[in-house]
């Protein structure tokens, strides 16, 4: 579960609907668990191309996600049995919000930093 909340970063609307780039990069994410049994801290890299979610190094995580015109960010995260959910908001190099797991029954808050 814990690198099923990994990757449980940014979470907004199809790639096609803002201008593209305006947040690629590498990005350090860290979360915490505040609801339920999940590790209690997480970190890792996502990488945004086009403004879409395109990795993570969650190892056996698929993640998927964007952030729109709005500067709103979603992503979900699927690894075996598990599913994570993010949303938040993003504005120039930083980023933050929750996420919230129901089939680990927990939940809380991440923020992130571009890195390059």
């Amino acid at each position: 579960m814990k690198k099923l909340l990994l990757a449980a970063l940014l979470a907004g609307a199809p790639s096609s609907v803002f201008a593209a780039g305006k947040y690629d990069g590498v990005w350090s994410v860290q979360g915490t668990t505040d609801v339920g049994d999940c590790a209690k801290t997480f970190s890792g890299e996502i990488e945004v191309r086009d403004n879409d979610i395109v990795s993570s190094t969650a190892e056996g995580a698929r993640i998927v996600g964007a952030i729109d015109a709005t500067n709103a960010v979603w992503a979900r995260l699927t690894g075996g049995k598990g599913v994570a959910r993010a949303s938040g908001k993003a504005g120039g190099a930083a980023a933050s919000g929750a996420w919230s797991s129901g089939s680990a029954y927990c939940g809380g808050r991440w923020t992130a930093r571009r890195k390059r």
